[in-house]
Parts: structure tokens; sequence; C-alpha cells
């Protein structure tokens, strides 16, 4: 883990993250199917779980910068069908559905000020959970699956004609 990332504003939590990711990440990987078990073994040695775990944690913290911009962006919506935070947190603060502005902007200023309260906590759970509803995991498994079946198919390519030089 670099220092950048030690030191870098927590809008979301990130062991949370990193844990649901690790989940994904490990469930694309299991869910593949190989003709061989010498090809499985080798998918195995390139996606180990520590490797996993490493990925799963890089996203996570991705994903953290990536919702610092998306909370303090002048205009933090997503244009489409999406979930829309100045609606959602609200909703998740006081169950009823409803914009409130100064609720989101007084969760954004607690976040940016590093605020460790207990409801700061939530609002790092709520955003993880969040992202999730909004996003989902497709995009997550598809994207990783595919690159493990390139990896796979860069290896069979290298077997058939005989090169033993993985560059992965």
């Amino acid at each position: 883990m670099s220092k950048e990332m030690i030191t870098e504003k927590l809008y979301i939590n990130i062991e949370r993250m990193t844990d649901e990711l690790f989940g994904i990440l490990k469930d694309a990987r299991d869910s593949l199917t190989y003709e061989n078990d010498g090809e499985h073994e080798f998918i195995m040695e390139q996606y180990s779980d520590d490797l996993l775990n490493e990925r799963a944690s890089d996203m996570a913290y991705e994903f953290n910068r990536d919702m610092g911009k998306y909370l303090n962006a002048s205009d933090h919506k997503i244009y489409g069908n999406f979930n829309n935070t100045d609606y959602d947190y609200p909703a998740f603060r006081t169950g009823n559905v409803e914009y409130d502005f100064d609720m989101v902007n007084d969760m954004i200023a607690r976040l940016n000020n590093q605020d460790m309260s207990e409801q700061s906590v939530k609002d790092r759970d709520f955003l993880v959970d969040w992202f999730f509803e909004t996003f989902g995991t497709f995009g997550i498994s598809y994207n990783f699956t595919n690159e493990i079946s390139d990896t796979c198919y860069q290896y069979q390519q290298e077997k058939k004609d005989g090169s033993n030089n993985r560059n992965i």
C-alpha cells in the first residue's frame, strides 16, 4: 500500500469496500471453468487470493478518490437511470424520500474534515452500499473474468507457439 493511499481522505469505508471487491473478484475467478487442470493451476497461480486482495485494495482506494471527486463536484449527480446521493442520503438518515441538501452538505463537510464520529462511520458505510446499489457488480466481475480469459488465451497461444515467455 503506497503512502499516498494511507494519507488520502476517506470518503468510503476502505476496509469494507476491499472485502466486498475481494469477494466479487474471487467469485469471478472461481466461476470460470477450464478444460484441463494444468491450465486451472496456471490461472490460480496468476490470480492468487493475495493478488486479488491487493487488486481489491487498489480498486477500493480508486473508488474512494472517485467518491471524493463526485461528492465535491458542484453538481454531484449522475445523469441517467442512477441513484442520487441528494435523494438517497436523506432517505437513508430519516426514512423520508425527499431532498435535503443541508443534510447532504453536512455529510460531505464531515467527510472532507475527516470526522471519525459514529455518524461519519455510518456515512462511509452508506457510501459503500450506495456504490453497489447504484452500479451493481456486473461490470467488475465481467471485466475481471474477461481479463482472466485473455490471460488464459495468451497462455494457450504461447504453449501452441512453443514459447515459455509469459508477460503478464
